[in-house]
């Protein structure tokens, strides 16, 4: 049995929902960032710039949070395809 694919119709609901959540992981810092500086400039009427503004300095995370994702995506990766392989024997 399967960990994360157990039936076919798995490959539309949980594959690409995992995927999106991975790489959301990966760019949060950076989407944060740009919200807040969004968010900012709509308050303040002032541009946001990364030598004025904290917010986009957050996008520097994403140096270590972009590799965890990658590690992730890979780990998930290998799963479907032995979870896959399972499948295909099984039928």
């Amino acid at each position: 049995m399967g960990l994360i694919i157990k039936e076919k119709k798995h490959y539309l609901t949980r594959l690409p929902i995992w995927l999106v959540i991975i790489v959301l992981i990966g760019f949060s810092p950076t989407l944060i960032g740009l919200l807040g500086a969004w968010i900012t400039k709509l308050k303040t009427g002032q541009p946001c710039h990364g030598g004025g503004c904290e917010w986009l300095t957050l996008s520097w995370l994403t140096i270590i949070t972009l590799p965890i994702s990658g590690l992730l995506l890979l780990v998930f990766l290998i799963i479907i395809l032995i979870d896959s392989l399972n499948l295909s024997k099984s039928k």
